[in-house]
């Protein structure tokens, strides 16, 4: 419990990882596909992108029950620093190429949780 505590920030974010897992898992077609956007943005949210991110999830949260040394650290940072910012882009594509060219609140929450990852990743003790 004394690296839960210590590590709190990094389980929740893959809590939050894991749970977009679930997300796309469970909703058939989370991601619907705007009539100009590209074929990918649909594809994005299929099962083998979902078991990714569960896979993610789980071991960013297995690894918080213990001592994050810095590789591992490092590591964690990198990888759901990719997811978020992959799913920031592909949201925002699909924002931008709908008929109403507004960000929704997917897209905005994603790019907070973007920021929020690059401030741990900046601002956190270094170990």
């Amino acid at each position: 419990m004394k690296f839960l505590k210590q590590n709190h920030f990094w389980f929740l974010t893959g809590a939050e990882t894991f749970t977009l897992g679930l997300i796309f898992i469970f909703s058939g077609n989370f991601i619907d596909r705007p009539p100009n956007a590209p074929g990918f943005i649909a594809s994005v949210d299929d099962p083998p992108f979902a078991i990714a991110l569960l896979i993610i999830g789980l071991y960013v949260m297995f690894s918080c029950f213990d001592y994050l040394h810095k590789s591992n650290k490092d590591l964690i940072v990198f990888i759901l620093l990719f997811v978020w910012t992959f799913y920031l882009i592909i949201f925002s594509i699909h924002d931008f190429s709908a008929p109403i060219s507004m960000p929704k609140f997917t897209t905005l929450f994603i790019f907070f949780i973007d920021i929020r990852i690059l401030l741990e990743a900046f601002w956190s003790n270094p170990d």
